[in-house]
């Protein structure tokens, strides 16, 4: 586990090993494993965080595999929810993000904000995938929003949070407009939602960014 660059989050863990089974272009979890030539190979490090001795923080688990893919051992997924749901660590936030939430397995603990991905209007039938599933605290990352994403009505309800954000890495041919982002925003604000705006939005938007959490 290492802290985070991510702004919305304290820490990283991720205990699967490996390129991520999903295989999506854009993913900077691969790039970092090709530059650095590491073992592409999924594997469990079989290691546990030390989350006792920390303040209460936010921890983003597998930043850099879909750890609901087919592929994902079955007991690697167990064992990082038993992880998650130990008394030391009830204290923490720990953040599930997937693009798979047809293959949830089982409702998330309490102290689990549980997202889906969604970076093109294709994407949306996550958000209501995820409306069948049991957490507290469900949210969307539109990150990388890579095409206009025109928010159908109430796709925000239910929902406790929105983070929205742009790809990095690849230039400005994939930057959103500033009116796409617009329309997030009108859309969560109708139902409540907090919303928290990434900094590589800072010149798209070219003005005070919003970054809020759920509460």
């Amino acid at each position: 586990m290492q802290k985070s660059k991510i702004e919305w989050t304290d820490y990283v863990w991720n205990p699967i090993k490996g390129i991520c089974p999903v295989g999506c272009w854009y993913c900077y979890g691969r790039r970092m494993y090709q530059r650095f030539k590491r073992d592409p190979k999924l594997s469990w490090d079989g290691l546990t965080p030390l989350l006792s001795h920390l303040k209460p923080s936010r921890v983003f688990v597998c930043s850099t595999i879909e750890m609901f893919h087919p592929a994902i051992n079955q007991e690697w997924r167990d064992d990082i929810f038993e992880i998650i749901k130990a008394p030391h660590n009830q204290k923490h936030t720990f953040i599930i993000l997937t693009k798979m939430p047809e293959r949830i397995d089982r409702p998330m603990p309490e102290n689990v904000h549980l997202g889906v991905s969604v970076t093109c209007p294709a994407d949306l039938w996550r958000i209501d995938a995820l409306s069948r599933c049991h957490t507290e605290v469900p949210f969307v990352s539109f990150e990388p929003m890579l095409e206009p994403v025109v928010p159908p009505n109430g796709i925000f309800l239910g929902l406790k949070w929105a983070i929205i954000g742009k790809l990095t890495g690849h230039g400005k041919k994939h930057d959103p407009a500033r009116d796409d982002i617009e329309l997030m925003i009108n859309g969560a604000r109708l139902f409540g939602v907090p919303i928290f705006m990434k900094e590589n939005l800072k010149n798209v938007w070219k003005s005070n960014l919003i970054q809020e959490y759920p509460t």
